[in-house]
């Protein structure tokens, strides 16, 4: 697994990805305003629901990491996690995506959102983690990671293409739309899976090597190297997760362009794509680490930039503002997960174990968190502080709060997240060094 990845090998690990990202971002994006202006459900009902599943994450996140770094299977390390996790997300997906209206309910949202976050988890854990042994070294990491997320923007990318289609032929009623992305959603996740589990190539792990849960846990509490990059990482997704909750309120609330809503957003999409090569170079040219502060910086600044730029009907400001955003959309998430399978090295080089699922599991469980806290404080602040009523008539403060709450919210979360990345230590020279050290008993 040392040798440089060929591109079929990373077409079949980052291929299911692609109905991942198809269902994480309506999650993010289109749900919690279809169940509140669609299903009838309150602002403070659906953000306390999103909220509560996120809070789960904290609990079955770090346990899923510890057992998928200890059992191990004849296929390997992380295959038979992910064959179990697609009939999860099959039925979660049909409950929460295609609701029958007179099922629905706070309850009932809660639990078929934390069943499909469950087996969420179960895929995404592996999957990246499994990152970890597929490549050893420093920017080849950013490579895979970041063919990874190229699919991830790939499969938002696709996915918000159907409603903006259907908006375009005059079909704009959200239970459509929302069942529309759970189709998607049913039949790659089935569809894409085959390749990855045939073609990637699985570990198995150490003879001898034994992970006890205690002794897991106390990386929680030691690597503070981990804790920067967790806490970098928990500030983004509260930015992206505030951006992502309230990105259709602005567009048709604020600037009363709903007809743009979903086109402009699969141009965000389509940006952050085209930009990923660029941001791989800058990577590969000044390390992770700076490109990434160079990408929260950028992105903070263009949020702000929309306070006294944004007003109603202005088509030109919504459409250079997404467009100008999503360039930088891709950059955070993959530097950070390469960065984090760097920090499951140096933790190999110190423990004498391999345990990446678990410092992945932590990463995903900031990520959740991040944008669980997003959704639940904006929320909450719009429907207490403004009075914002989602598809109602507001007055001028509760639009005004919609664009503060968005702009401030979003820039506030990146930039808290460059403020841990500040004298980074683990760069490629010494990450290189750590690789010399590990590799040395290979060659001996």
């Amino acid at each position: 697994m040392t040798n440089k990845l060929t591109r079929t090998v990373l077409a079949a690990y980052s291929g299911i990805t692609i109905p991942m990202a198809a269902m994480g971002m309506p999650i993010a994006v289109y749900l919690p305003r279809f169940y509140s202006e669609g299903m009838g459900l309150s602002l403070l009902t659906v953000g306390t629901v999103f909220f509560i599943a996120r809070i789960w994450d904290v609990v079955t996140d770090p346990i899923m990491g510890v057992m998928i770094d200890k059992f191990d299977s004849r296929w390997g390390r992380r295959k038979h996690w992910i064959a179990l996790s697609i009939p999860i997300l099959l039925l979660s997906v049909w409950m929460v995506f295609m609701p029958n209206p007179e099922n629905v309910s706070g309850l009932y949202l809660m639990f078929w959102l934390i069943l499909l976050y469950v087996g969420y988890t179960m895929l995404a854990i592996s999957h990246q983690s499994w990152g970890v042994e597929l490549s050893k070294s420093y920017d080849d990491r950013s490579r895979l990671f970041g063919w990874r997320e190229i699919f991830v923007i790939g499969g938002m990318a696709v996915v918000l293409a159907i409603p903006a289609a259907m908006e375009l032929s005059g079909h704009s009623e959200q239970a459509t739309k929302v069942a529309s992305m759970g189709w998607f959603c049913l039949i790659l996740f089935p569809l894409l899976a085959i390749p990855t589990l045939l073609w990637v190539p699985d570990s198995h792990n150490k003879p001898g090597v034994t992970i006890p849960w205690q002794e897991a846990f106390k990386v929680l509490l030691a690597n503070r190297l981990m804790w920067r990059l967790l806490i970098a990482d928990l500030a983004a997704g509260f930015g992206i997760g505030v951006s992502g909750a309230l990105y259709i309120f602005i567009a048709t609330a604020y600037f009363e362009l709903a007809e743009h809503a979903s086109i402009a957003l699969l141009f965000y999409f389509v940006t952050g794509f085209l930009a990923m090569p660029l941001w791989l170079k800058l990577a590969y040219a000044v390390g992770k680490d700076n490109a990434m502060k160079v990408a929260l910086l950028y992105m903070t600044a263009i949020n702000l930039a929309l306070l006294p730029l944004a007003e109603s009907g202005n088509v030109a400001v919504l459409w250079g503002f997404t467009i100008l955003f999503g360039a930088g959309f891709g950059a955070p998430p993959t530097l950070i997960r390469s960065m984090m399978a760097d920090i499951s090295d140096e933790d190999e080089l110190k423990t004498g174990q391999q345990r990446p699922g678990l410092f992945f599991a932590l990463l995903t469980t900031t990520n959740k968190l991040g944008a669980a806290f997003a959704v639940g404080a904006s929320f909450t602040i719009l429907e207490l502080a403004f009075n914002f009523v989602p598809g109602g008539d507001n007055d001028p403060v509760a639009l005004q709060g919609l664009l503060v709450t968005y702009s401030v919210g979003t820039a506030l979360g990146l930039f808290c997240a460059f403020l841990p990345l500040i004298a980074y230590p683990l760069n490629k020279s010494a990450h290189d060094e750590i690789r010399r050290q590990l590799d040395l008993p290979a060659q001996t």
